[in-house]
């Protein structure tokens, strides 16, 4: 179960850091597949600076967890996705969004698997 749970890890991260190099090289499609357009000057530079960030810092994150066996690297990505699910549920009650469930589930299921990774990685003294 170890080896599964670090392995799904794995590819998380990864693909978190893709997906935050694709806004640095292709933020039309990155938005696209969020259902947004892009903004103009400083929006723009706003969008793919702070998406961006989310993705690969939340990457760097788990990448470190895994990589150094510490499990206090897995608390930001669990927050980030945890808070981005919370800030969508938010947008749609009071600010008149669509209810994005094919985002919030992802993301509640990215926050357990970080969780998982907390509580069943800590004492992992596994290759």
């Amino acid at each position: 179960m170890i080896t599964a749970l670090r392995g799904l890890v794995f590819v998380i991260a990864a693909v978190f850091m893709l997906m935050g190099l694709r806004w640095w090289f292709d933020p039309a499609g990155s938005a696209a597949e969020f259902g947004m357009t892009l903004s103009t000057g400083a929006g723009l530079s706003t969008e793919i600076g702070d998406i961006s960030s989310l993705f690969i810092s939340g990457s760097i994150c788990m990448f470190a967890g895994l990589f150094t066996r510490d499990v206090r690297w897995f608390y930001a990505p669990l927050l980030l996705v945890v808070f981005a699910a919370i800030g969508r549920t938010v947008a749609w009650a009071f600010h008149d969004a669509a209810l994005a469930l094919n985002f919030i589930v992802p993301e509640i299921v990215f926050a357990l698997i970080n969780a998982a990774a907390i509580r069943y990685l800590d004492h992992d003294t596994s290759n």
